[in-house]
């Protein structure tokens, strides 16, 4: 038997937590501040542990609390996104792209304007998600955009290469640095921006480049691939990012690429959508995410 807690509680911890006020959270809720301490009283005595700490008259999380009031509202918005779904007239309901959330920023959101401009009636929902709740991703996703591993795959789906995954180090066009870099070995005394998800991503881009390099590289490392590119963005050092998710940085100016012959190949990006010939607007947009991919990056190569 699963044991959940009351949803009631769970809404009135995650508002609690996330406005770090008792009152703020039963303003959001339409219920009275005692209401919401009553139901956080009742999911702290279901857990048997103490979720939050006064500091005065602040509403502070307990540290175990911190990384489950995450999880509970990941788990609340999922709930309320597939309920707007059931809500939906049949027929009607948006269709739903989950991807990483590299890859919505970097390549899908910059052209979902092309998409609504050229199919008006379509909606479409992104989800993005990290790439490390991969096997957890269920199958209420109509389209999937990830790089390839065994995992990946889910019954009822197609599964097709879309792009490659070609690492490439980039950095802002003013950084002080690229006046010394002339070859790949010099970028061994730059200031380098480590990606947690592939701490080794650096020396196996040397190792491609015929340099040898110790099996520690200094610079910071970075939990999240969006700050790690922001942070190539502003100035801070240079960072290795797929060729597709910084193509448009690096066309408006925002990032250069360096050293593009160096082939850094990782698993390709692959588009899995359900296998449903009838769904007409589901074809118009696996259509137009494969030409859009064809047109700008070429096949993926076999």
């Amino acid at each position: 038997m699963r044991r959940l807690p009351p949803l009631n509680a769970l809404r009135s911890f995650e508002a609690a937590g996330r406005l770090g006020s008792l009152t703020l959270a039963a303003e959001e809720l339409h219920v009275t501040p005692s209401a919401v301490a009553q139901q956080i009283r009742a999911l702290e005595s279901f857990l048997g542990q103490k979720l939050f700490e006064r500091d005065g008259r602040a509403l502070r999380l307990a540290p175990r609390a911190q990384h489950y009031l995450a999880d509970v509202a990941d788990a609340i918005g999922r709930l309320t996104q597939v309920t707007e779904q059931m809500l939906c007239a049949p027929g009607r309901r948006p269709l739903r792209i989950n991807t990483s959330t590299s890859f919505a920023h970097g390549w899908l959101f910059p052209r979902l304007a092309d998409f609504h401009a050229a199919h008006p009636g379509i909606d479409l929902q992104v989800v993005p998600t990290p790439d490390r709740d991969i096997e957890t991703l269920d199958e209420t996703s109509d389209v999937l955009i990830r790089r390839y591993t065994p995992e990946l795959r889910r019954r009822g789906f197609v599964c097709r290469p879309l792009l490659a995954n070609a690492a490439v180090p980039v950095c802002a066009p003013g950084h002080p640095a690229l006046a010394s870099i002339h070859v790949p070995s010099d970028l061994q005394g730059a200031p380098l921006l480590h990606y947690a998800g592939l701490p080794s991503a650096w020396q196996y881009w040397f190792h491609c480049a015929g340099t040898p390099v110790g099996a520690t590289l200094r610079g910071p490392l970075y939990e999240e691939f969006l700050l790690l590119l922001q942070a190539a963005i502003s100035g801070l050092g240079i960072c290795l990012a797929p060729r597709a998710v910084v193509q448009d940085h690096i066309a408006h100016g925002r990032l250069v690429a360096l050293f593009p012959e160096v082939r850094l190949e990782g698993p390709p990006f692959h588009c899995l959508y359900r296998d449903d010939a009838r769904d007409q607007s589901l074809g118009r947009l696996v259509d137009w995410i494969f030409q859009r991919a064809v047109e700008e990056h070429g096949p993926v190569p076999a």
